[in-house]
């Protein structure tokens, strides 16, 4: 697999690949994905999605634990939303205008709209980092996304850190959709 990207940075090359994999598998574990499963909360107290008073739909953040470090069910609006917002807003701050933020954007509400918005958002994160050379890796501050480690650690820790990210939320995905099937 890793011989499949002779242009990219040997360092990059594995990273690419792992991405590419994990993209292709969560994009079709989504197939069938409905309305209803999307906004499922597998619990009374999860992070979820709602509709604002203005219209937009953002995360949900009324009744959460004070502390940071709580760890909460996830609907699988929540992780889609994150995954296509989080790819979408690093894209911005690595290759494009360095403006766009999380409140920019409206999280899906509906499967029509959660699987273009994730799809998008991944293709934006890989098609960023598919244009990187080998001494933009270790370029501190490249990715300068303002509201994490970005400008602070080399493009390469944040590549990893944006893998970890899919690879994390593509299996709370895959577990919400399993708990949802035997739930219902």
């Amino acid at each position: 697999m890793i011989a499949d990207y002779p242009d990219a940075p040997p360092r990059l090359a594995p990273l690419l690949a792992q991405w590419d994999y994990m993209r292709d598998q969560v994009l079709e574990r989504l197939d069938g994905l409905t309305d209803e499963e999307l906004l499922w909360e597998p619990a009374r107290t999860v992070l979820t999605v709602r509709r604002q008073p203005a219209g937009s739909s953002r995360p949900d953040t009324r009744g959460l634990p004070p502390t940071p470090d709580a760890v909460l069910p996830r609907t699988l609006a929540w992780s889609i939303g994150h995954l296509g917002a989080g790819s979408l807003v690093r894209a911005d701050w690595l290759v494009g205008s360095h403006s766009l933020d999380d409140d920019d954007l409206d999280w899906p509400m509906t499967a029509a709209e959660a699987i273009p918005f994730l799809r998008d958002g991944l293709a934006a994160w890989r098609n960023g980092i598919g244009t990187m050379r080998d001494a933009d890796l270790d370029t501190v501050g490249r990715s300068a996304y303002p509201h994490g480690l970005d400008p602070q650690l080399p493009l390469l820790d944040i590549v990893w850190w944006v893998n970890k990210e899919l690879l994390e939320h593509a299996t709370e995905i895959w577990y919400v959709r399993d708990l949802y099937a035997v739930a219902r």
